[in-house]
């Protein structure tokens, strides 16, 4: 029995140990949104702040991936919007601060979760048959340069922009894991315009007009000489355990 409750002690300190080790917001504060205006995030090394923002986004930021790598939670994951606010004492790096909402999110909405890998659908980029129909970028001397991009319900219009960036705005689109395999290396100058529609989250949700002029998605790539291409293959996904509504500050 001595033994037992000395084995007990010991655990019962290494657990606390642990959990003063977890990195933490100093102060934070968690309510729902009433807030009239639009979604915002802002964040300095010692302040963070998420408005009028629902859950899965903030999720999604934590655990730094894409909307289509969340899988599962209740309906109100994505229809409740919170004001989140975190500050820390000592200034602290963008890492270290979606370490930080990691634990925000275990210690106030109870969220457990668990990473693996699923076969999912998703698109492949490729260059179509007759080459790309898009122009390299001129040189540019500036060291920190990394383009320029105008996004926009049914438009991106990129100068100077890598083909890993277009995949990474092309899957926020189609709410799909994009892999390219256009063999691009370059930086380019390119503009995409389509006609979304209710499938694409970028969408807003609404279909276009039947009277609606333009091409779809797949054929304003097509356009550009890139074929998107819907196959399946393993995808990394977070997928939710447990959560619930936090209780009042």
């Amino acid at each position: 029995m001595k033994w037992a409750r000395v084995a007990f002690i010991v655990a019962s300190l290494v657990a606390a140990a642990f959990a003063q080790q977890r990195p933490a917001f100093d102060v934070a504060t968690v309510k729902p949104s009433s807030s009239t205006g639009g979604i915002n995030n802002r964040r300095d090394p010692v302040l963070a702040t998420w408005t009028k923002i629902p859950l899965n986004v903030v999720i999604e930021d934590a655990y730094e991936i894409q909307p289509d790598q969340l899988i599962g939670g209740p309906a109100w994951l994505k229809t409740d919007h919170w004001d989140i606010v975190g500050k820390t004492d000592a200034p602290a790096t963008g890492d270290q601060q979606n370490k930080m909402l990691q634990t925000l999110l275990e210690d106030r909405f109870k969220l457990k979760v668990h990473r693996e890998t699923r076969r999912l659908p998703e698109y492949e980029l490729a260059v179509a048959r007759g080459g790309r129909k898009f122009h390299e970028a001129p040189p540019n001397d500036d060291p920190n340069w990394n383009g320029r991009t105008k996004i926009g319900r049914g438009l991106i219009d990129g100068q100077g922009i890598s083909m890993t960036q277009f995949t990474l705005w092309i899957r926020g689109e189609i709410g799909r894991p994009v892999i390219d395999r256009t063999g691009l290396t370059g930086r380019y100058d390119l503009k995409l315009q389509w006609v979304p529609d209710e499938s694409q989250p970028n969408s807003g949700g609404e279909a276009p007009p039947t009277d609606s002029a333009g091409p779809s998605l797949f054929a304003a790539m097509h356009e550009l000489g890139l074929n998107l291409t819907a196959i399946r293959g393993p995808v990394e996904v977070l997928v939710i355990d447990h959560l619930e509504k936090p209780s009042a500050n």
